[in-house]
């Protein structure tokens, strides 16, 4: 429920007060980037009036990674533990941050990057799109694309059964959009099932 009424709330957000910009100059990225982050606060907020109305609901939320292609520049806003990567020259770049507890303790240094796949807490979301109470970070950033760049969106639910070296893969392999996209979810379900088996 909370997903879709991010989808609905930043939908209304584009269509009614997005100001659509068609350079590509730092500052427009940057008008864009507030734009975006505005259309997720409107989202935090209207999720957070759906739980009042409806207790049941209470603490539901949700995380948006979304993307805006605006000339060279690439506009990425982004809430939660789903991710953005760049794959450039047969390399796989993460572009956001896990809000999550092991991602917090992995930027202080107090976890390593290795310790993460195995630890209780690395479910557990620091920032989203509703829950409890009103005030989502959203982290924004534009950067430059270069010709052949490919964009990656996807949940946990790929980065945690898919190896970033079996995602470059794929992406390497498989030109086509569908195509990859396909292979990467037949590659999660496959390791999904292994992980479940009795």
């Amino acid at each position: 429920r909370a997903s879709a009424l991010a989808v609905v709330a930043i939908e209304q957000f584009t269509l009614n007060t997005f100001k659509w910009f068609f350079g590509s100059s730092d500052t427009e990225a940057q008008k864009v980037l507030a734009q975006f982050q505005s259309a997720l606060s409107q989202a935090d907020a209207r999720i957070l009036e759906e739980s009042a109305e409806h207790p049941e609901l209470s603490g539901m939320g949700t995380t948006v990674t979304m993307a805006f292609h605006l000339g060279a520049q690439l506009c990425v806003v982004h809430v939660g533990d789903s991710r953005a990567y760049v794959y450039r020259d047969g390399e796989l770049h993460q572009l956001t941050q896990d809000h999550t507890v092991t991602g917090d303790m992995v930027r202080s240094g107090t976890l390593r990057p290795d310790q993460v796949a195995g630890h209780r807490l690395r479910h557990v979301i620091t920032n989203v799109i509703g829950g409890n109470e009103l005030g989502v970070t959203v982290e924004a950033r534009a950067l430059d694309v270069q010709a052949g760049d490919r964009l990656l969106l996807c949940s946990d639910g790929l980065t945690e059964m898919v190896t970033n070296e079996a995602i470059a893969a794929t992406l390497d392999a498989e030109p086509a959009p569908e195509v990859a996209a396909t292979k990467l979810l037949a590659q999660a379900r496959v390791a999904y099932e292994a992980a479940h088996v009795q």
